[in-house]
């Protein structure tokens, strides 16, 4: 079955490419940190969304359930701009009768899982906005779950992850910077609800939280400073005339704070991110093979 990641992976590519000559007309936005302004395809994201869910889906469906449910959700909000409180509403929808899936009877476990779908579900929509960020993460984030399932011999759950990983890795080549296309809400929602998911129900979800610790820090300085906004009431950084990225004020979030102190360009910022993630990715395995 090692041959189901890299199908994922090579279908994702090919289906990202078809979306971005559909949608470059169609569906579309501008990249708010280039100079130029530049026409970037969105909602590209249903290519690694529908590209995983059909290769999960041939090692265990309820896990493709929960990856196109959640896409759903986010092609609503990318198409009719949700309000923070009604995606949470819906999400909550899904993960409820998603649990009575897995859990038959009343445990801590049902709880978790009820509300970790779609909180994580919303951290990995919320920490984004420049090119290749939150699919990095996410694919980081898939990548070491997905290691964290392999110490302790879980090898399906291991090719379900890394089935995840593959696709959303294939449409990181679109996504990094210079970004030749966004994936949209209906693309970053299911990461966050499908990670989750998924180390729950195979009982690593202390491993998964120390994985999403930026995720936890992005979100709380967001809520401090600024409670929770809508996406219109959102204001890109400054792009300087040395191509650096500048915070001038407003809400807080983790590139900004990052920004705040040193302004940089935005290949260096994600590039910055990405390696916060990956400490904490290492962190977890760290504390897999001690404990």
């Amino acid at each position: 079955m090692l041959y189901l990641p890299i199908l994922s992976f090579m279908f994702s590519f090919k289906f990202t490419k078809f979306l971005i000559n559909k949608f470059i007309n169609y569906k579309f936005g501008y990249d708010l940190h280039k100079k130029e302004k530049v026409k970037v395809p969105e909602m590209c994201g249903l290519a690694p969304v529908l590209s995983s869910s059909l290769f999960i889906s041939l090692l265990n469906p309820i896990y493709s359930s929960i990856i196109l449910l959640s896409s759903m959700v986010g092609v609503l909000d990318d198409l009719t701009n949700l309000s923070p409180k009604e995606k949470l509403f819906l999400l909550f929808i899904i993960s409820t009768a998603l649990s009575l899936y897995f859990y038959h009877n009343f445990t801590p476990d049902l709880l978790i899982f009820i509300f970790s779908l779609p909180i994580f579900s919303n951290f990995t929509n919320m920490l984004a906005g420049f090119n290749g960020l939150e699919i990095g993460l996410g694919v980081l984030s898939s990548l070491f779950l997905s290691l964290i399932f392999l110490l302790d011999h879980n090898i399906s759950a291991f090719l379900i992850a890394l089935t995840f990983s593959s696709s959303y890795l294939a449409f990181l080549y679109f996504n990094k910077y210079p970004a030749r296309a966004f994936p949209g809400d209906c693309g970053t929602l299911p990461i966050g609800a499908f990670l989750s998911a998924l180390s729950i129900v195979n009982n690593e979800f202390l491993y998964f939280v120390v994985i999403m610790i930026p995720y936890f820090i992005d979100a709380s300085l967001k809520y401090l400073s600024a409670g929770v906004m809508s996406r219109d009431k959102h204001k890109p950084t400054v792009l300087g005339e040395d191509g650096k990225l500048y915070y001038k004020g407003g809400y807080l979030s983790l590139p900004r704070l990052i920004l705040k102190y040193k302004p940089m360009s935005e290949k260096s910022l994600v590039l910055t991110l990405w390696s916060i993630e990956v400490l904490f990715g290492m962190l977890a395995i760290l504390i897999k093979v001690t404990l």
